[in-house]
């Protein structure tokens, strides 16, 4: 058969069996960033007109020439437009979207306008901490069950690439994992999950939401997304959701849930008591799939930590060296140091803290572990004046400081972790970069 034919009528198809024809209508897309970039891809496949805007006049991938667009600001042109597909980074609180919902046009995420455009079964995962792991567990267990699993979303691979990859591919066995954020959730009202899953909430993202609470119930807005045929399974070890979650509606897992797995847990790469309630809630989501125990248990015994969680480094002089950069706030940080038994810790904490961020009530639990704390940054003396009272602590301001700092104190047996507690951006332009640059310091040493 003719290939353009062939996607002709797939296109045709889909369609005629989704919620929303696009041909000819004029979308806007704030934020010619990757996700902004891939709805356009995907929109423009599907015969829409694009118009781009990004409020900021140097953008990475060049790729926004291919369409109409603007740089430096939000104009009225974006009002011109039948549907706006906003990027997740994008306050609600601009004037343009002030401006776009008083003209009563319609404004969505990425996520949900890629929705529109498969049938594949649809899992949801959000939470404050542990998304990637769970998402990448559960794509991986997939694959090894046969399936086309696509991960994507909020772990760095936009739906709408995922979804114009089924369209052009034609897919038997497809089905979509995605990693959802606040932000993504924020404008998705009408994607339709076949599951969803709450990992915990803790408090994040207080620079964007007006309190804790607005920020809860964003992470809420995940169960709006599913209809009474399909389920949420939540963490009932968590203590907002415990209070939040209806009882009796849907399913609560707990960490013990991983015990139905018949491998001892010395064999699986995932440290930590946090992994393994990440392995639990990835066991109640492929447990609505009935996929064999042996494909489940295969992935498990595969599966290797993510960079920059709780990442191994390297040994030297007996000292084990961890990464866990990706521990930008306490509680992620707490778990990182949980993750460790019958080692003492020498642990680097610094950055940019959370507002009302209190160190010394998080960790006092874990002193018995804690050998010495090695503070940096911005928030690095605030922090070391928090703990001083009861921890052996140093402050120094470069981070290359703190961790040779950190490695005087090291003995043989010890574990070195690094598990800041707080975001990079007072001397890395990500989480990944202090990592990396963390990484390269260990390494000269080797």
């Amino acid at each position: 058969m003719d290939y353009r034919y062939n996607m002709c009528n797939r296109i045709t198809n889909l369609i005629q069996n989704t919620m929303m024809d696009i041909k000819g209508k004029k979308i806007s897309i704030l934020g010619a960033g990757k996700s902004g970039l891939s709805a356009a891809k995907l929109a423009s496949f599907l015969g829409a007109d694009i118009f781009i805007s990004d409020s900021s006049d140097k953008v990475e991938c060049e790729d926004y020439k291919n369409f109409e667009n603007e740089l430096g600001e939000h104009s009225n042109r974006v009002l011109d437009s039948d549907l706006i597909i906003k990027s997740p980074g994008i306050p609600n609180s601009i004037e343009i979207i002030k401006k776009a919902k008083e003209s009563n046009i319609k404004i969505i995420s990425e996520i949900e306008f890629a929705g529109f455009f498969t049938q594949s079964p649809i899992i949801g995962i959000t939470g404050s901490n542990g998304k990637t792991t769970t998402v990448e567990l559960v794509n991986k267990i997939f694959l090894e069950a046969g399936y086309d699993s696509l991960l994507g979303g909020n772990v760095g691979i936009p739906f709408s690439d995922n979804v114009l990859k089924e369209i052009k591919i034609g897919m038997n066995r497809a089905i979509h994992v995605l990693e959802l954020s606040s932000f993504q959730l924020e404008h998705t009202k009408e994607l339709s999950l076949e599951v969803g899953c709450i990992l915990n909430i803790s408090k994040d993202h207080l620079d964007r939401y007006d309190n804790f609470e607005d920020y809860i119930q964003t992470k809420l807005k995940i169960i709006k997304l599913l209809d009474e045929s399909n389920y949420l399974i939540y963490n009932k070890e968590d203590k907002v959701l415990r209070e939040k979650i209806p009882k009796n509606k849907f399913i609560p897992f707990k960490a013990a849930d991983c015990s139905s797995i018949r491998i001892d847990l010395d064999q699986i790469s995932l440290k930590g008591l946090h992994n393994i309630s990440n392995i639990s809630a990835a066991l109640g989501i492929v447990k609505k799939y009935s996929i064999d125990i042996n494909h489940i248990e295969n992935t498990l015994k595969k599966i290797k930590p993510l960079e920059h969680r709780l990442e191994y480094v390297d040994t030297i002089n007996g000292v084990a060296v961890y990464n866990d950069s990706k521990a930008t706030n306490i509680e992620s940080m707490v778990a990182g140091i949980k993750a460790f038994n019958k080692k003492m810790i020498i642990i680097i904490i610094g950055g940019l803290a959370k507002k009302e961020s209190d160190f010394l009530n998080a960790i006092r639990e874990t002193k018995a572990k804690i050998k010495f704390i090695s503070c940096y940054g911005e928030s690095g003396d605030y922090i070391y004046d928090n703990l001083k009272s009861e921890f052996s602590c140093e402050y120094n301001n470069k981070f290359s400081d703190a961790v040779n700092k950190a490695l005087v104190q090291c003995e043989k047996k010890d574990i070195l972790l690094l598990s800041p507690g707080c975001a990079s951006y007072d001397q890395f332009s990500s989480y990944t970069d202090r990592g990396n640059n963390f990484k390269k310091i260990i390494v000269g040493l080797t």
